[in-house]
């Protein structure tokens, strides 16, 4: 998320909470790409979210994200996020 990383703690097929060093308000939209292993292959998960809420938790910085679009890249692959790639790109 534009160069910060962070660690996903939960995901689902709507939304992502995730730990990072960063904070954004609710509301904002933020972009992001999450790394996932499937079937022994590495990909990216390239995200455009909806930040809902924002918390502090044990001195730990959490934010979670409804999901607005995604789409699943080659992890060797360079990904230009922002929206008008997500968009085009969108899995329903």
């Amino acid at each position: 998320m534009g160069g910060v990383q962070g660690v996903t703690r939960n995901i689902s097929a709507t939304g992502i909470y995730f730990e990072t060093e960063v904070a954004h308000e609710p509301g904002s939209r933020v972009n992001f790409t999450v790394e996932v292993h499937i079937r022994g292959e590495k990909l990216k998960l390239v995200c455009e979210g909806e930040v809902v809420r924002v918390g502090c938790y044990d001195g730990v910085l959490g934010m979670a994200t409804k999901l607005l679009s995604s789409f699943f890249s080659d992890a060797a692959e360079i990904v230009d996020v922002n929206s008008r790639s997500l968009a085009a790109r969108q899995i329903h």
